[in-house]
């Protein structure tokens, strides 16, 4: 389960010692709990020799399935000691041994059975006994009895447990699936006519709209991001958490090969989608550019470079050049064209020429459809890794993204999982990608193994960049918390903890022991020739006390591991939440452990109930149980908008083309209907087309706001002053930290200066005149629209309640599906407003990080990154006095900041242009509906229709009812959920 930081910090449990996980490292093989492969598991045995390295993580099971985390349920031991279980096993017990294959057949079972003394009541599970031990008198009441038979069904995700939340009720799902079943039926009643055939009839519409219901699935809605260093395990999370085996690569292949941004989403049925998007030529020139200028610099100059930091970094730098070089173009790539005398843009069009001829000659195409997962998985490594088994050029430099669709349970509601580079990358270019995708993120992951969790750099990037953007969604996940051993962990835990790790582990030494006793007796009587009765009978006691001690030995294996492993996750959890809970904003941080490896090597065995505990402990079912609780209340408000409104308004229109072909209606009464129904549109028209209704002129508005709030009181010479007075406190520094800023682009930590963002730093002037600007500018927008959007609701309902009446007096028949139709078109029209706000503050919000961060990809990081990349290219003497020269001179800029605020007038104006014409399409789009529904009452077509054909008028009326009464009690059982 998750931990959250809610206010105080707990230490972890145990003895009250703070705790250390320590570095974890792999166990040896005869220290492992070895395979026990006696009833098809694969779980590790102990040694008598020592004490194992189990192999199980945990993240615990939900409180309504296990109660806690530290309660998942073990696997079942024996349900009683001694010989008062032997009776219970003895119809599936083999009698004999390979020596002694005779010995069952000389005593039927039925005999021995009877031989046995009687069975006595169950015992108690604390203190636990072996069987054949002395316990103590068992309780009165009767025994229960093990199962004959074992559950042999596979693991089925969709059978976990869902989120516990209004839209994956489960009366909540199936009323949903009740209703898109009622549409399905409904379209096939209204094409079992010719009418849909016709283009232009009403009918068609009615039919195409009762069918685009049917086939109505929740739109994807929220993404989460997995982000991570290369061998963090993020491919295998992902395999686990989409609970396909091996369908994305699980390590990177190749020095240069960098993690491509791979999206996953739902796609129904057996089939694999994969869609490719390339870099653009521009986005290519760029990067050839980088990695040319890279090689050839520390070619160059590295006997130029001061410092050793600075030799390593570009050695990396031309090692990653020269790997890239050689997977785009293979055996043609040399290194004598950039050691040559050729200027870099004149190698750069070289290599370009060649990229075209290369791609040209992959052959790849953008779309995919493949029938298996290991023809998916294939084409995905070959997408993405040098280690695809072929020769030639690889294609992963020329890739921007890939987009796979699959038929993932995670998936199905909504959620869209992306596996993204580390930001650590050294290619800039795919750095940069990961980070705007971030921050585009409903929730983030940052993915590390759980031994290095607490010290590892790549979380540290991702949770400073949360708090840089104001990000409150980011979460972690530690993999590989199988990764323990109980003898190390006895040694760092110490206390109350080691001594429960040595109670345990003597626990399962001590049943070990009892199994070997036992086995030794076995062999003895597999040594004789011939048995008597009472021989006969010991053997049979001694299969069945062996058989029950095997289960004990497996469950107290199970509990040994998850006490190591839960143990363990609370102590990286209580020290991630410590130092990383109060950077996040909101200080709510999402920790979990995962283990990949016990995921599969459990998944698929058939004994049901022994395995779902070991899943449990893997943390995977919890993880994926948080992310697809992250769409619920999106897709709720979806969902209900379905429910309550897109069907009843399509029923109400069905019902007016049934009316209206029952020609009940005189002359006078549809000269008088037509001419209200004409009246109302004209006025819905007015008020949504014409001023001064409460959504014309949007864009104008929000921009005279903009400017008076934000844009007019900028100083751009102050901000200047300020970024200038902060370049000369770094210029104080020594060269070697100043230089190490340069390489990281301004963001670093040293033990000299402490962590400092440059770019931060030089914005405080303008962000202290005006951030809170633009946040009162934001709260003022928000009131606005919401005060716009109530006027919007009241102006359509005053419109309906008014010149609806007069056509409803005259057709009275027509009042409730005319009326239901009319209000659910207002009620879908308010929605899609309230949906274009909603939008437009998420873009301001994201806007805000691209003005005021100090994040690379903001205004104010791009226009210094030329200025930081010039700094870091430069070697030799002088070199300090030339990077601090660069650095200032691109600070006392005036252009810096007068650049940046006209970038933020012209996207706060593209954003207002943009919400001004989604709201004028949605107005549109209201209107046409309204129009329609208006033209079955007004219009003959639809009597004309109806007439043609009364037979089917009766069928679509008849079906009409059914389908409105059960819908009825369907929105009856989605109020009580």
């Amino acid at each position: 389960m998750a931990r959250r930081l809610t206010g105080d910090k707990r230490p972890a449990s145990g003895d009250g010692g703070s705790g250390s996980a320590g570095p974890s490292r792999a166990p040896a093989r005869d220290d492992q709990i070895p395979s026990d492969e006696e009833d098809g598991h694969s779980t590790s045995e102990i040694s008598s020799a020592g004490f194992p390295t189990p192999s199980v993580s945990v993240s615990g099971a939900s409180e309504s399935e296990s109660g806690s985390q530290d309660s998942v349920p073990a696997p079942q031991p024996a349900q009683s000691d001694g010989e008062a279980e032997i009776g219970d096993g003895l119809q599936g017990l083999r009698l004999s041994s390979p020596t002694s294959p005779s010995a069952s057949s000389r005593l039927g079972l039925g005999d021995l059975g009877a031989a046995l003394p009687s069975a006595g009541p169950s015992r108690s599970q604390t203190p636990r006994h072996l069987p054949g031990a002395s316990s103590p008198a068992a309780s009165s009441g009767s025994r229960r009895r093990r199962s004959s038979s074992v559950d042999q069904r596979r693991y089925d995700v969709r059978d976990e447990a869902p989120p516990q939340d209004r839209f994956h009720d489960p009366t909540f799902q199936q009323s949903f699936t009740e209703a898109q079943s009622l549409m399905t039926q409904l379209a096939g009643v209204l094409g079992s006519s010719t009418l849909h055939l016709e283009p232009d009839s009403t009918m068609k519409t009615l039919r195409d709209r009762a069918d685009k219901l049917a086939r109505f699935q929740c739109p994807p809605t929220r993404t989460v991001g997995l982000v991570g260093d290369s061998g963090a395990g993020k491919s295998s999370l992902l395999n686990s958490l989409l609970d396909f085996r091996n369908l994305a690569r699980t390590s990177n292949g190749g020095e240069a090969c960098t993690c491509v941004v791979t999206e996953y989403y739902h796609h129904e049925g057996p089939n694999f989608v994969i869609h490719v998007v390339f870099f653009s030529e521009e986005e290519l020139r760029e990067q050839l550019g980088d990695l040319v200028h890279a090689y050839r610099h520390n070619h160059f100059h590295s006997r130029d470079m001061e410092s050793e930091d600075d030799r390593r970094h570009w050695a990396k730098r031309a090692k990653l050049a020269e790997d890239t070089f050689k997977a785009m173009f293979a055996d043609r790539f040399t290194t004598a064209l950039l050691r040559s005398d050729d200027s870099d843009s004149s190698i750069v069009n070289t290599y370009l020429a060649w990229a075209k001829e290369t791609s040209r000659a992959h052959n790849v195409s953008r779309h995919t459809v493949m029938d298996s997962l290991e023809n998916c998985s294939s084409l995905l490594m070959r997408l993405t890794s040098d280690r695809d088994g072929a020769d030639g050029p690889r294609i992963w430099p020329y890739i921007k993204k890939i987009r796979v669709s699959l038929d993932a349970y995670i998936l199905s509601k909504g959620l869209v999982l992306v596996d993204l580079p580390g930001l650590r990358d050294l290619n800039s270019a795919r750095r940069n990608i990961t980070e705007r995708y971030l921050r585009q993120c409903d929730e983030i992951f940052v993915v590390c193994p759980i031994g290095r969790a607490i010290t590892d750099e790549g979380v540290q990037h991702v949770v400073e960049l949360a708090r840089q953007a104001r990000l409150s969604n980011v979460g972690i996940i530690c993999t590989r918390s199988d990764d323990i051993r109980a003898d190390e962990a006895q040694r760092d835990w110490g206390g109350a903890r080691a001594r429960e790790v040595q109670r345990l582990s003597d626990s399962v030494l001590e049943a070990e022991q009892q199994l070997a006793t036992l086995t030794e007796q076995l062999d003895d009587l597999d040594g004789l020739e011939d048995l008597t009765v009472e021989e006969q009978l010991q053997q049979v006691r001694l299969f069945a006390q062996r058989e029950l001690t095997s289960r004990e030995i497996r469950t107290r294996k199970f509990e040994l591991l998850q006490y190591l492993i839960t143990t363990r996750n609370d102590i990286v959890t209580a020290q991630l939440l410590t130092q990383y809970g109060g950077r996040i904003s909101g200080g709510d941080l999402h920790v979990f452990c995962a283990s990949n490896t016990l995921y599969w090597e459990k998944r698929d065995l058939r004994a049901l109930a022994e395995v779902t505990p070991f899943l449990r402990l893997s943390g995977i079912v919890d993880i994926r149980r948080h992310c697809m609780g992250l769409v619920s209340e999106s897709q709720l408000r979806i969902a209900t908008k379905y429910l309550r409104d897109d069907v009843p308004n399509l029923l109400s229109n069905i019902e007016l083309w049934v009316q209206n072909g029952a020609g009940t209606a005189d002359a006078e009464k549809k000269r008088a209907v037509r001419q209200a129904l004409d009246k109302l549109e004209r006025r819905l028209r007015r008020k949504l087309v014409e001023r001064p209704y409460p959504l014309n002129d949007l864009a104008r508005e929000l921009t005279e706001a903009f400017e008076e709030l934000v844009y007019e009181r900028r100083h751009i010479r102050r901000w200047t002053q300020g970024a200038i007075r902060a370049g000369q406190v770094w210029s104080g520094w020594h060269h070697t930290t100043f230089a190490a800023f340069c390489r990281k682009y301004g963001t670093h930590i040293t033990a000299a200066v402490g962590y400092h963002c440059w770019n931060e730093e030089a914005m405080k002037s303008m962000n202290d005149d005006i951030a809170g600007q633009w946040d009162r500018l934001t709260q003022d927008v928000r009131d606005e629209l919401d005060s716009r959007q109530t006027c919007v609701s009241e102006d359509l309902d005053d419109a309906v309640a008014r010149y609806l009446g007069d056509a409803l007096r005259a057709l009275s028949e027509s009042q409730s599906p005319l009326r239901t139709a009319v209000q659910s078109s207002n009620r879908l029209h308010v929605r899609a407003v309230e949906d274009l706000f909603a939008k437009f503050e998420t873009d301001l919000s994201k806007l805000r990080t691209d003005a005021f961060s100090g994040l690379r990809t903001s205004y104010f990081g791009q226009s210094m990154e030329s200025a930081y990349w010039r700094a870091m290219c430069e070697s030799g003497t002088g070199m300090s006095a030339r990077q601090k020269a660069i650095i200032n001179g691109a600070l006392g800029r005036e252009e810096l900041f007068g650049d940046l605020m006209r970038r933020l007038k012209r996207e706060f104006e593209d954003l207002a242009a943009d919400l001004e014409d989604h709201v004028r399409a949605a107005a549109k789009n209201y209107l046409d509906d309204v129009k329609g529904t208006l033209d079955l009452v007004r219009e003959e077509n639809a009597a004309l229709e109806a007439e043609r054909d009364p037979e089917f008028r009766e069928r679509v009326a008849e079906e009409l009812g059914r389908v409105r009464a059960a819908m009825e009690s369907v929105l009856e059982r989605v109020r009580e959920v």
